[in-house]
C-alpha cells in the first residue's frame, strides 16, 4: 500500500512542479498611478496639501495663486510591483506638463501627464466701492485688473459723475502675493478731459477678504511711505 502511494506521488510530482513554475512566471501587468499629492511638509511654498485629480492618463493639480511651481516635490503612489520614471520624491519643475512612465512587473509601460495649475489671481475682475471722501468730495471707486496685471482705477464723483484727477492706469507683475507691497508702473492719470501719459512708480497692495471682496491700497510712492488710499471693494 505504501509503495502504491509512493508511486502515485512520483507521478504527480512533475505536475506540481510544472504548476508551481507557471505560477512564478505570472508577472503583474498593472501599471497605474493611484494618487498624486503635493505635501506641504515636503514643499515649504505650499499652504496645505494638494491632491491631483486623475482623469485617465491626465492628472491635474490646482494650487494656490502665486505658488512657485518650479521646485515642487510630488508624492506618487503607483501599482504594486511597478516602477516609476522619473522617480517620485524629487524636486521637479512643473512650469509645464511633466510625463511620468509607469513600468509594470511584466515590462509593459504606460505614460501619465501630470500638470500643476495655479489658481487664477484673486484680484482679476471688475471691482467697485464707496462712497469714500478723501478730500475731493464723495467718490465711487471703479477698479479693473486683468490677468496680465493691467490696472485701471477710476474715482468718480457721485454728484457730477466726473472722474477725479486721482484716477490712474498702470501695470504690475501679475504673480504678486497679497499683503505685499507691489510696484505699480503708472502710465496714465486723468486730466481735465482725458487720460494723460505719465511715467511714475506707485505702490499697490491687496488683501482677499473672500472670493467677492478685497481690500485694496493705492499709495503715491514706492516703497509705501506717503499718502495711501484704502478701499474695501466688492466684485461686480
Amino acid at each position: 500500500m505504501v509503495r502504491k502511494f509512493f508511486f502515485l506521488a512520483l507521478l504527480l510530482l512533475p505536475g506540481v512542479v510544472f504548476m508551481s513554475s507557471c505560477k512564478k512566471e505570472e508577472l503583474s501587468a498593472k501599471k497605474e498611478i493611484l494618487s498624486v499629492i503635493f505635501e506641504a511638509s515636503k514643499n515649504p511654498q505650499l499652504d496645505r496639501n494638494y491632491m491631483g485629480e486623475i482623469n485617465g492618463t491626465e492628472i491635474l493639480t490646482e494650487i494656490a495663486f502665486g505658488t512657485d511651481v518650479t521646485t515642487l516635490v510630488p508624492t506618487i503612489e503607483i501599482s504594486p510591483r511597478a516602477t516609476l520614471s522619473p522617480a517620485a520624491g524629487n524636486s521637479t519643475n512643473f512650469a509645464g506638463p511633466v510625463i511620468y512612465t509607469v513600468t509594470a512587473e511584466d515590462g509593459t509601460t504606460k505614460n501619465f501627464t501630470i500638470s500643476v495649475n495655479p489658481a487664477p489671481a484673486p484680484y482679476i475682475g471688475a471691482w467697485t466701492g464707496g462712497p469714500i471722501d478723501f478730500g475731493l468730495g464723495l467718490m465711487r471707486v471703479n477698479l479693473e485688473i486683468d490677468a496680465e496685471g493691467t490696472l485701471s482705477m477710476e474715482l468718480v464723483d457721485i454728484l457730477t459723475s466726473e472722474k477725479s484727477i486721482k484716477s490712474v492706469k498702470g501695470s504690475f507683475p501679475p504673480l504678486s502675493r497679497q499683503d505685499t507691497e507691489i510696484k505699480l508702473d503708472q502710465t496714465h492719470h486723468w486730466g481735465n478731459n482725458g487720460w494723460l501719459e505719465e511715467s511714475t512708480n506707485r505702490t499697490i497692495m491687496y488683501h482677499v477678504n473672500h472670493a467677492q471682496s478685497i481690500k485694496f491700497y493705492y499709495c503715491e510712492s514706492y516703497p509705501m511711505n506717503e499718502w495711501c488710499l484704502q478701499l474695501n471693494l466688492t466684485k461686480q
